[in-house]
């Protein structure tokens, strides 16, 4: 698959699942600087739980945004 395929499929994708995906990855994206400001904190506090809490939010809120982008570029196919 090369590139001009991938920017035709993503122009074709519907308007609803598109505001779904869009909504899902600016919210992720949201969480993913919640984890980073955690991670700062924890840079500045020391605090080990910060540590963790940050990593575990940084990689959940990326796993979304892939999710969001997958799982939208299938449903639009389904549909």
């Amino acid at each position: 698959m090369n590139f001009q395929e991938i920017i035709k499929s993503v122009k074709q994708i519907d308007k609803k699942v598109l505001t779904i995906v869009k909504s899902g990855v600016i919210g992720s994206f949201i969480f993913c600087l919640i984890a980073s400001l955690i991670l700062v904190a924890y840079t500045t506090i020391g605090d080990i739980n910060a540590y963790y809490i940050g990593i575990s939010l940084f990689k959940s809120s990326l796993y979304y945004i892939v999710a969001f982008i997958a799982f939208g570029f299938y449903f639009n196919k389904i549909k």
